[in-house]
């Protein structure tokens, strides 16, 4: 929270777009607040809470006390905005549809480069500024223009790999699924002395976007993989406790070398 300590003493001074911004915060993931932007909250955020988030951020940044935090909340509020207006589905994207009555229309199926949803029998929908949120209203409004009655679910999948786990794979699972129900399709945390749960990180192109604390609260709190904010290739890796602990061995012939150097150094020349 320390990055975000001159917004709480500008909320202590009563301005009413200080305190709406520190209330969007809290739809963050747990510790996200000092590794990634605001405009990566929850996938299910609703326009609303973008919008207002967005229009909180421009507000305060206009009160910031420096130019770093003004620029931070400038891209944060920038970040929402292309949000609203792209929609959360790029090329690749995958979802799943269950259409009452309608076996043809219930399948996964896979957004295109135009953003495109290509159904059978019908044209292809575009997802284009659609929000995950937004989703299953927008594809009952689009169906019904070709079907009278529609009545269907939609769930976003997202494609993340698991690292370190006893079956270590890529997991393709709803945005709705528990990060605990994902952990155990991967054999769980699997031997209590081998890995090490409580410094498990999820990443993101090889950057961590949410750290051990964050992870480890997140998933006490059962929370989903949309809540979490994870997109497709994102990783939860767990390290083992070898590669977080002190190699003694290591430091034994690393102090072992630098000795011999010194004896080389100082009686060599003679």
């Amino acid at each position: 929270m320390k990055r975000w300590k001159p917004l709480v003493l500008l909320a202590r001074t009563g301005a009413w777009h200080v305190r709406l911004l520190l209330l969007v915060l809290a739809m963050l993931p747990t510790g996200a607040l000092a590794q990634a932007t605001i405009g990566e909250m929850r996938r299910q955020a609703t326009r609303t809470e973008l919008e207002r988030a967005a229009k909180a951020a421009e507000s305060a940044s206009l009160q910031a006390p420096d130019e770093k935090t003004r620029e931070k909340l400038r891209a944060d509020a920038a970040a929402i905005r292309m949000r609203l207006d792209n929609g959360d589905f790029i090329p690749g994207d995958r979802i799943n549809l269950i259409v009452a009555g309608d076996s043809v229309l219930t399948d996964t199926f896979t957004v295109r480069g135009d953003r495109m949803l290509p159904l059978p029998n019908i044209p292809p929908i575009s997802l284009h500024g659609v929000l995950d949120s937004e989703l299953e209203s927008h594809l009952t409004k689009e169906l019904m223009r070709y079907i009278k009655t529609v009545q269907l679910d939609a769930t976003p999948l997202v494609r993340i790999s698991l690292l370190g786990f006893p079956q270590s794979n890529f997991y393709t699972v709803p945005v709705d699924q528990s990060i605990t129900d994902v952990i155990a399709a991967a054999g769980g945390w699997g031997s209590v002395t081998a890995v090490a749960p409580d410094k498990a990180v999820v990443r993101r192109a090889g950057k961590v976007i949410m750290d051990s604390k964050a992870t480890a609260e997140a998933v006490r709190q059962g929370k989903t993989v949309g809540d979490m904010a994870m997109r497709d290739g994102d990783e939860l890796y767990v390290p083992d406790r070898q590669s977080t602990g002190i190699n003694w061995q290591k430091i034994a012939a690393g102090l072992g070398a630098v000795s011999s150097l010194f004896w080389i150094i100082r009686y060599g020349a003679r």
